[in-house]
């Protein structure tokens, strides 16, 4: 029996995707399936849960500016390459399936010396390097937007096939009813808001939490993702907040998409995977995009064009700004018609099952 390998990693939004269309392939095909990651990256955690096999690779950062590590990454990237043709050849791989992240560049330039077929995914509104590096390698390059095709030069349009972004299946049914129990809060009738940081957490969200917890605790329950770097805040911000009405973690697993669906607003980063999951559960939202400065710009352009569609708000406050945070939450809580606007706009953003689309080409293919 053949392999299906699949390889991302460094951030939840280059791993919960690729287990999107993982749920999704196996529900009609029986392939063996191997997840690619790097050796310390998140990834290995998130797909071990998963139960999938893993092998890890050597890998390199891909960098946009100097610095003499890149050399020495130029190494790690070979030895990530002959590792990978390894590990294809001895799985007897059939497809890789890129979600991206700097791991996935040395097994897809292994599958396309292999001659295996390579699907790969996007999920920013404008490509990563990764992707801008290895979509000339793939069969098929499936992106979220059609406006993200100029991103490539004409040669390659041929080959994109626009799916949207993959969420998995249980943000797509109502598990709401017993969210609030599952992280240790009592329905109070109050409105509920969620922030999180995405998988690795978000400094700045943590810091507009813990100086208005006890004005948002007022109003309404919270419940907040820390990350692992701010999981020691969370005794502070409970004590300062309103006794039974804040609930504070590292991370989240199964309790997430619960959440999601039963918040009456969340308030998080703008990765491309949160913004789908905000849309398949029409949740409100208020996006604080990591800012140009700190990353490539990519949550920038990710939050305008969601804003766009009217499913959220865009905070572009800096970190000492966290009252004019509060006041554009207090104003969405209390204007109840406006919230229901951004969940009708968010379910028009979703669209179809992009994962059970992307499912279906790599099918296609391996028939």
């Amino acid at each position: 029996m053949s392999t299906i390998v699949f390889t991302g990693g460094g951030t939840g939004g280059h791993v919960y995707p690729g287990l999107a269309v993982y749920r999704e392939l196996s529900r009609d095909h029986q392939e063996k399936v191997l997840w690619i990651g790097s050796r310390r990256g998140i990834e290995r955690g998130i797909v071990g849960g998963e139960g999938l096999r893993y092998r890890s690779v050597p890998t390199g950062k891909l960098r946009r500016y100097f610095d003499w590590q890149n050399f020495l990454d130029l190494f790690r990237v070979a030895a990530g390459f002959f590792a990978a043709l390894w590990i294809l050849k001895r799985e007897g791989a059939s497809l890789v399936f890129s979600k991206g992240g700097f791991v996935a560049v040395p097994v897809v330039a292994a599958a396309r010396v292999a001659g295996i077929p390579v699907v790969v995914h996007e999920s920013d509104a404008d490509p990563g390097l990764a992707t801008r590096l290895t979509a000339p390698l793939a069969r098929v390059i499936c992106l979220p937007y059609e406006e993200s095709i100029q991103a490539f030069s004409p040669s390659l349009r041929g080959r994109v096939v626009v799916t949207g972004n993959p969420v998995r299946r249980e943000f797509f049914s109502d598990s709401s009813r017993h969210a609030l129990s599952l992280v240790g809060l009592q329905d109070e009738g109050l409105p509920v808001i969620l922030v999180t940081g995405g998988s690795l957490g978000a400094h700045q969200l943590n810091r507009y939490v813990r100086e208005q917890i006890k004005a948002l605790t007022e109003i309404a329950l919270v419940v907040h993702q820390t990350g692992d770097h701010g999981k020691e805040l969370i005794g502070e911000i409970a004590a300062e907040a309103v006794p039974g009405r804040y609930a504070g973690f590292p991370s989240f697993s199964e309790e997430f998409a619960p959440l999601l669906q039963r918040s009456d607003l969340v308030i998080c980063r703008a990765g491309a995977g949160s913004i789908w999951e905000l849309a398949v559960t029409a949740t409100p939202a208020v996006l604080v995009p990591l800012s140009s400065a700190s990353s490539r710009g990519d949550q920038v352009r990710n939050a305008a064009r969601y804003a766009a569609s009217g499913a959220a708000l865009v905070f572009e406050g800096g970190p000492e700004d966290s009252k004019d945070l509060l006041v554009m939450v207090q104003s969405l809580l209390e204007d109840s018609p406006r919230r229901a606007a951004m969940a009708e706009a968010a379910r028009s953003f979703a669209g179809g099952n992009s994962a059970r689309s992307i499912a279906g080409i790599i099918g296609r293919i391996i028939e």
